[in-house]
């Protein structure tokens, strides 16, 4: 064999055992805030990454012309301290979203086979070191790609993953069950100030957040009310964030807009629990679901809106 034709089958079998050890999924959203004052989070979508020949793991962002600023995110595997996969369903543009049933993934590293017809995709929340900084990262992996991300992410970071698997399975409310459904609220949004929720002993602590569709439609749109059995406990619009005590106990919490959707669950005192309000386009108004989740996902997203400032009226 030439000396050509040995540099050049090296380099040809160089080339295979480097894209043997790289994989790409397309179509996989980030959500970032704009700037520190600019709280409203804007998606992009790009292309994620996995090169384990260096150790790395890469989010880029579609160009969409020439003149585009590129905009890509490196995270070295060795610095990832968690990794967070919300299961719940969270559907993005339309009908019912249905829950997510969770079996084990051959190897027992972290359980997650993903079911459901109408859940269009996936979150995938990370913490990392970065220099002397603690990093957080939000993407959203679409529902074809959902399993072979986590099953690759669980194969490399092991027990640094963990999946949300919440027992609540959302269905639909008969608005006359609820006794608060034609209750009228008012609400302001706050943008300057951001109250956090705290841990009470006696009381069981609800956060609520109800993402927007786009960060052009934080604080507009319907309002969402959240019922916890006979009251009105927080009031949303799209971007908006809120949170609540209640007495522990067996409650019926309901997420109403032109339907309401929800479930029953026990709440225990000096607990917190964390909840979505998912938007959805319906005939005539917006449609609403409810979902439990991750406190890394909720509160990820709860720096990315504002505080609902709401009264009874």
């Amino acid at each position: 064999m030439s000396r050509l034709a040995l540099l050049l089958a090296s380099f040809a079998l160089a080339i295979t055992c480097a894209a043997s050890d790289t994989v790409t999924f397309d179509h996989v959203k980030i959500h970032r805030h704009r700037s520190a004052e600019k709280r409203a989070l804007v998606d992009k979508v790009g292309a994620l990454t996995f090169d384990d020949t260096n150790r790395k793991f890469t989010f880029e962002k579609n160009r969409e012309d020439r003149f585009d600023e590129p905009e890509i995110v490196v995270v070295g595997y060795d610095s990832v301290t968690k990794i967070v996969f919300d299961v719940t369903a969270h559907m993005r543009g339309g009908g019912i979203a249905q829950a997510i049933q969770a079996a084990p993934f051959g190897g027992g590293i972290v359980g997650a086979v993903i079911a459901g017809q109408h859940v269009h995709d996936y979150w995938f929340y990370i913490e990392y070191k970065n220099a002397d900084q603690n990093e957080r990262l939000l993407l959203e992996v679409p529902k074809d790609s959902s399993q072979k991300v986590i099953a690759k992410a669980s194969s490399l970071f092991g027990s640094r993953v963990s999946v949300s698997d919440f027992p609540e399975n959302d269905e639909e409310i008969d608005l006359q069950k609820l006794p608060a459904f034609k209750s009228k609220q008012s609400m302001k949004i706050d943008k300057k100030n951001r109250p956090v929720p705290e841990a009470k002993l006696d009381k069981a602590t609800i956060v609520v957040v109800c993402p927007p569709l786009a960060a052009r439609y934080s604080g507009k749109g319907n309002q969402y009310k959240l019922h916890a059995n006979e009251r009105v406990i927080a009031v949303n619009r799209e971007g908006t964030y809120g949170f609540a005590y209640v007495d522990p106990g067996k409650y019926r919490l309901a997420s109403q807009a032109e339907n309401a959707n929800g479930f029953e669950m026990e709440l225990d005192a000096g607990k917190t629990y964390y909840f979505l309000q998912n938007t959805f386009q319906g005939v005539f108004r917006a449609r609403t679901t409810l979902s439990r989740n991750s406190p890394e996902l909720v509160g990820y997203l709860m720096e990315g809106t504002y505080f609902s400032d709401w009264t009874l009226k």
